[in-house]
């Protein structure tokens, strides 16, 4: 009894001494903390890597990297221990929350910048309400969008990963496409590409260049062509200008558009209906098609993969960057390049393939 007695205050001192060592479970916060750390230094590992070609940043990138698995190791397998900070002050449902939240603004300010014509202003309303969301939600959700920033780099760089170590696509340009994959307005329109078409779309839809029978008669057409993409469109352009007769619709002031199979077996149609089976044809066998619309007029337009001399044309517009040629069906004996539509009253322009809003542009970028 003595004994045990004189050994308690020894004891006692021994747990006072180790009771900061005390190990316990992660919280959340510390969990996401970790997570992202360790995000970041495999970011740092793959740049080093990838797109610097020092020895010393690269033995750093290795260092950096393995620690990024301890601390990736850390923030899912740290379950066990005592404590009293067992609670987050972040839990769980709140990174869920923010994380949701953070992908339904960064849509509505993308779709909101979409409908603003000119780009800086669209740009300010962006990174300004992105700025605002931020502050309201402060730390929970600046890990949730510093988490998917980190994550859309790594995407891209592995996604780019043979022209990374080509040297064709730069750090630079990966953090560009890092920036357009996140807040670029393009990519977001689509749905307001929808609102914007209204009537535009049903016309889309009406293209039909996987149907069997569009892609037996467009290939027999083009049979002697040899592959050819310019003598391939003139082929199919001399079709339908000449083989399917301009109609117009009925005088009740309601336009719809046939199917190109209707208007194949008719023999006829308006210029819609002409500029359907066209680019029906052309994208059955490879051709790059988009549909122009003007306030009184439909007539189609082709890109060509290669550079072709002996066109002598302009182009009606530039689509990317690229030349983009008028095919008027509604013109009999029609040829590549014109149109009786004024190129400065088009309206809209879409791509046939994506059924998406296509940005022209009347005259070459730096022109």
């Amino acid at each position: 009894m003595r004994v045990l007695l004189s050994r308690m205050p020894d004891e006692i001192h021994f747990e006072e001494k180790h009771r900061g060592r005390e190990v316990r479970a992660m919280t959340t916060d510390e969990r996401a903390s970790f997570l992202i750390l360790s995000l970041y230094l495999l970011m740092f590992c793959l740049t080093a890597f990838v797109y610097f070609d020092s020895l010393m940043l690269r033995i750093f990138g290795v260092t950096v990297a393995s620690a990024g698995v301890f601390l990736f190791y850390a923030a899912f397998f740290n379950t066990e221990g005592g404590g009293d900070r067992s609670e987050s002050k972040h839990p769980l449902r709140s990174y869920l929350l923010s994380f949701f939240l953070v992908l339904l603004t960064l849509f509505l300010l993308r779709f909101v910048g979409g409908l603003i014509d000119n780009p800086k202003i669209a740009m300010v309303t962006l990174y300004t309400g992105l700025s605002l969301f931020l502050i309201i939600f402060r730390k929970a959700m600046i890990q949730v969008v510093s988490m998917l920033a980190i994550s859309v780099f790594i995407f891209v760089t592995v996604h780019n990963w043979d022209k990374a170590l080509s040297g064709d696509m730069t750090f630079r340009h990966a953090i560009g496409q890092c920036g357009q994959a996140l807040f670029r307005i393009g990519p977001i329109q689509d749905m307001a590409n929808m609102l914007i078409a209204g009537n535009y779309v049903h016309y889309l839809n009406k293209v039909d260049y996987r149907n069997e029978q569009i892609h037996i008669l467009a290939t027999r057409k083009v049979l002697n062509t040899e592959d050819d993409e310019l003598r391939k469109t003139v082929a199919l352009l001399n079709f339908v200008s000449n083989e399917i007769h301009y109609v117009s619709d009925p005088a009740d002031d309601v336009e719809f558009a046939k199917d190109p199979i209707s208007t194949l077996i008719a023999g006829g149609g308006d210029c819609e209906d002409q500029t359907l089976v066209l680019c029906s044809l052309m994208e059955s066998v490879g051709l790059k098609t988009y549909i122009a619309f003007t306030d009184d007029h439909v007539f189609a337009l082709v890109r060509f993969s290669k550079h072709y001399p002996e066109l002598t044309v302009d182009p009606f517009v530039y689509i990317d960057g690229a030349p983009c040629y008028a095919l008027d069906a509604a013109d009999p004996g029609a040829r590549i390049g014109y149109s009786s539509a004024n190129r400065l009253r088009i309206q809209r322009v879409f791509d046939v393939r994506h059924k998406s809003l296509a940005k022209f542009e009347l005259y070459p970028q730096g022109g």
